[in-house]
């Protein structure tokens, strides 16, 4: 039972009011980490950390292999934006300098909130060592994006980052 003295403290309002407080916080912090493992946040892949880590992180991998890396440039529109058709470019040259004539090319686009908009666009060969590819991005936002190309034995990608205005 509770004592006379705990009776009265609990009509004061002052201490109904931070009780109030303390309830309302500890219900909403349940409710946010509730959703968190219901809805969790979606990543561009299901190994997002180790690819982004081998990417990104190998930079001795990289070094080694630089006298055979062939150079890639994303040729991006100026501005871009929402659900309107634009042409994307990527130039590729070997390691010679020489600007490459045949190849497989695809671009792959990632959100990195969501993974249920990603996509990816075959570039086609349009003039020597120049891949493009007429491409709409479904939503506003930064998407990322990987230019891959595979020639033969060959494979090279570069990454760029970009945002998608409204």
């Amino acid at each position: 039972m509770l004592s006379d003295q705990v009776k009265e403290d609990l009509k004061n309002p002052w201490l109904r009011g931070i009780l109030a407080v303390v309830a309302v916080t500890l219900v909403v912090n349940i409710g946010f980490i509730t959703y968190a493992f219901i809805f969790p946040p979606n990543l561009v892949v299901d190994n997002y950390y180790e690819q982004g880590k081998r990417y990104f992180h190998d930079q001795q991998l990289r070094k080694a292999l630089s006298p055979t890396a062939w150079r890639l440039q994303l040729l991006l529109p100026q501005e871009i934006r929402v659900n309107h058709e634009q042409t994307f470019r990527l130039y590729v040259m070997d390691h010679q300098g020489q600007p490459v004539r045949t190849g497989k090319v695809v671009l792959s686009a990632y959100r990195p909130n969501s993974a249920t908009s990603d996509f990816e666009v075959a570039l086609k060969l349009v003039d020597i060592g120049t891949f493009a590819a007429p491409v709409a991005f479904p939503l506003v936002g930064n998407w990322d994006l990987i230019a891959r190309i595979d020639s033969g034995t060959d494979h090279f990608n570069t990454a760029q980052r970009i945002v998608v205005k409204p």
